[in-house]
């Protein structure tokens, strides 16, 4: 029997890509899923492929880097399922160009999506993940090990992630919950 059978996890980012193939996963492995992105139509056309496996899916179409809608997205899913017990905070941009190059705005851009974006759907989460001793997930890159050219941005806002998950693991030690961070590469 699996781990993950009767759990409830929300995977951010979750209409294409990685995080797409981690609720595909989780759903495989008995977790009701919560789907979550900006586009609609991406979101409806993931939650036939999960429903395929489950019928215990919903979508709550949000950006994360807003921390109202991201409190949302957490309400959505104890409204449906009545538990959270993993969030897999996946969502994320990047960028190309030098630092020299690069309009600060794109710094804010890509920090508002991939550190907020995280932390936003974290802070009203963690009640709900140390109530049932869960797991916390953040997604990050082999670029938030070691600063590359031209990736400047990226590179720092996947680093912050490190600091944001150790953070939390240290915070929250005693009340047992699992907090990953996944350095993901090409």
């Amino acid at each position: 029997m699996s781990q993950f059978k009767g759990k409830v996890a929300i995977v951010t980012g979750s209409s294409r890509g990685i995080g797409k193939a981690i609720a595909l996963k989780l759903a495989q492995e008995g977790c009701s899923i919560v789907l979550n992105g900006r586009n609609q139509e991406r979101l409806d056309e993931a939650k036939i492929e999960v429903e395929k496996i489950t019928p215990n899916v919903i979508t709550f179409k949000c950006d994360v880097s807003d921390s109202e809608a991201s409190k949302q997205l957490i309400d959505s899913a104890i409204e449906k399922f009545e538990r959270l017990d993993i969030l897999v905070n996946n969502v994320g941009v990047s960028n190309r160009g030098t630092v020299e190059e690069s309009d600060p705005e794109v710094f804010k851009r890509v920090f508002e999506s991939n550190v907020l974006g995280s932390v936003n759907p974290t802070i009203p989460a963690l009640p709900h993940i140390k109530k049932n001793k869960g797991s916390l997930i953040f997604i990050s890159s082999l670029a938030g090990i070691r600063g590359l050219p031209n990736l400047g941005a990226y590179c720092s806002s996947k680093m912050a992630l490190r600091a944001i998950a150790e953070a939390i693991r240290i915070e929250e030690h005693e009340h047992n919950i699992h907090v990953g961070l996944i350095y993901v590469g090409i």
